[in-house]
């Protein structure tokens, strides 16, 4: 009895070192879905959602319509595979939702911006990281792949308009570069 309490104690030390799971909220045209994701350090949420594949695996997945008149049939999934494609932007909840660890040095070398985008069914003001001599056009024609990092983020689903009032005010969040309809600059942004 002892030798199977300290092997399941050991199972769950072993996997708590190696299993690095941050929750995350997703957000697509007409769901919001929040789930765990593995960020194994030295690694950055940034830097998992960035990998050169198509689908991100996300656990304990649970599945809302952004508004009630949208269907869902299955709401909540032990383990699914997502699209990157058809993520309008992603956020982290909790104690990593500045996404900064370790990383304030590289921070420190970009000039923040705040712009206002509109993606898909989203619009919103937010601050971008830029290197000094690039401006964001230029930013996301070099990564067309790579989600776009901001912060301090406001949005508003549009369909909201006629439906529930929707807002989300994140910290930190991951925008997909390639639903980007339309940005503006609005200038340099104190850090």
């Amino acid at each position: 009895m002892a030798e199977c309490e300290l092997e399941g104690l050991i199972t769950l030390v072993y996997c708590g070192l190696v299993e690095n799971w941050e929750r995350i909220e997703l957000f697509s045209s007409f769901l919001k879905l929040t789930g765990d994701i593995e960020v194994a350090p030295p690694l950055r949420l940034t830097d998992v959602v960035n990998r050169m594949t198509e689908y991100l695996e996300i656990r304990q997945l649970t599945l809302e319509p952004l508004a009630s008149t949208y269907p869902v049939i299955s709401t909540v999934e032990e383990s699914a595979m997502l699209s990157k494609r058809s993520i309008l932007m992603l956020a982290p909840i909790g104690e990593n939702s500045a996404d900064m660890g370790g990383r304030r040095a590289l921070l420190e070398q970009k000039v923040t911006h705040q712009v206002a985008l509109t993606i898909d069914t989203f619009s919103l003001v937010c601050e971008v990281f830029l290197e000094p001599r690039l401006s964001l056009r230029e930013t996301l024609e070099r990564s067309v792949d790579d989600f776009l990092a901001v912060r301090n983020l406001n949005a508003v689903w549009l369909p909201a308009l006629t439906h529930e009032r929707v807002t989300i005010q994140r910290p930190f969040a991951l925008i997909h570069p390639r639903q980007i309809l339309s940005f503006s600059e609005r200038g340099a942004a104190a850090l």
